[in-house]
């Protein structure tokens, strides 16, 4: 059957200081902030593979019709030196939302693309992770209450 994508639902971007960006996209390229929340704990310490991770999202919305959202991600903790790591700036990856997460993970392993971890929460969302053949990293998530979007999921 394969996996069924609901709604794109954000590009993430890793900075190396979450008010100098917050100020040149917000502020330079004019998009809006729609939440600014800190994340800790196992979900993602799940996420980056490393313990004690934590950080600052700030999710901005690009303004007009279907406006797509920018979360920048500022991670608190040192990076590990690991050269397989994901890069500590820059692109980190798509997200992609799923109605059901857990089908949606037993659908790719079945499709024989096999996740790079199990399901796991983060800030009251659970998401997993895929690589595409290159190595770029794709998240699948599952937000509550019927939410498609990061945007939805924090009340833009």
């Amino acid at each position: 059957m394969g996996l069924r994508v609901r709604n794109f639902s954000h590009v993430c971007i890793s900075v190396s200081d979450a008010e100098r960006s917050l100020a040149f996209y917000r502020d330079g390229l004019g998009l809006e902030v729609i939440f600014d929340i800190d994340l800790a704990g196992p979900g993602m310490e799940s996420a980056t593979g490393e313990p004690g991770a934590h950080g600052r999202m700030i999710g901005l919305r690009v303004p007009g019709p279907g406006g797509v959202t920018v979360e920048l991600l500022a991670f608190g903790h040192t990076r590990a030196a690991d050269p397989g790591a994901r890069p500590p700036t820059g692109y980190t990856n798509i997200s992609l939302s799923v109605d059901d997460l857990d089908a949606a993970y037993e659908a790719l392993e079945c499709g024989g693309i096999r996740p790079l971890q199990r399901p796991f929460e983060v800030g009251g969302v659970r998401m997993f992770f895929v690589a595409d053949p290159d190595g770029t990293a794709i998240e699948i998530i599952a937000f509550p209450d019927g939410a498609t979007t990061s945007a939805e999921h924090n009340g833009a």
